[in-house]
């Protein structure tokens, strides 16, 4: 595994990295590690895996046993339901609020974000990049509610939900769908329109969380 970069905090970076593990699967639920284990693998000291690690406890991605062994819970089907209707509450009002708060520049970063979208569709890029335009797309929607609490709340949300999208994504015409629902979320926010923002964003998050659903009954599974 490729150690941890040495910039920033220490302990961030160990935190997100385990964090990718854990919810990309590489660490898989019910599976157990130790700090020297992850130290060794990261190469990094066990006390920024010991911060990491009770970062980890408090976000529910992980336990610890009585033995001072850590088990891998991650989150189940159940879990990723529960994320997307929290979502589609709360991004909606999210929507709502950037339609009205969103200065000319943060509408134009959301524009410039959602034409590298569609360019790298067009270009048939990976998945993984597609998912973190999408991601890009949300977060930006996020700030420009103007509203901290909602920023604080959804962007944990949608980072744990990424790779569930990213199963979403890899379905064939998804990535066309997520485009066509983001020009219309656009352009409501573009016109100032608050209600539509809503109304279009709640139907994004509802069309993404069925898609999840029926990619789950197939078989599929979000750290597959």
């Amino acid at each position: 595994m490729p150690r941890v970069a040495r910039h920033g905090s220490l302990r961030s970076e160990v935190y997100r990295q385990l964090r990718e593990n854990i919810l990309q699967g590489r660490y898989r639920a019910g599976s157990t590690l130790t700090e020297n284990q992850l130290s060794m693998e990261m190469g990094v000291s066990r006390t920024p895996v010991r911060e990491a690690i009770s970062q980890l406890e408090l976000d529910g991605l992980v336990c610890s046993s009585p033995n001072k062994s850590i088990i891998v819970q991650g989150f189940d089907e159940k879990d990723i339901l529960d994320m997307y209707e929290v979502r589609s509450r709360m991004e909606t009002l999210a929507a709502a609020r950037a339609a009205v708060m969103m200065t000319d520049s943060q509408i134009h970063d959301l524009q410039a974000a959602y034409e590298q979208e569609v360019l790298s569709t067009g270009n048939g890029c990976s998945t993984e990049v597609l998912q973190n335009m999408d991601n890009t797309f949300h977060d930006l929607i996020f700030k420009g509610s103007g509203s901290k609490i909602l920023q604080n709340i959804l962007s944990p949300i949608n980072v744990y939900t990424r790779h569930a999208r990213s199963v979403s994504l890899a379905t064939p015409g998804r990535s066309q769908l997520v485009l066509q629902e983001h020009a219309r979320i656009l352009d409501a926010i573009i016109r100032r329109d608050s209600q539509s923002a809503s109304d279009l964003m709640q139907q994004h998050i509802a069309s993404a969380s069925t898609n999840f659903q029926r990619v789950s009954r197939k078989g599929g599974h979000p750290h597959d």
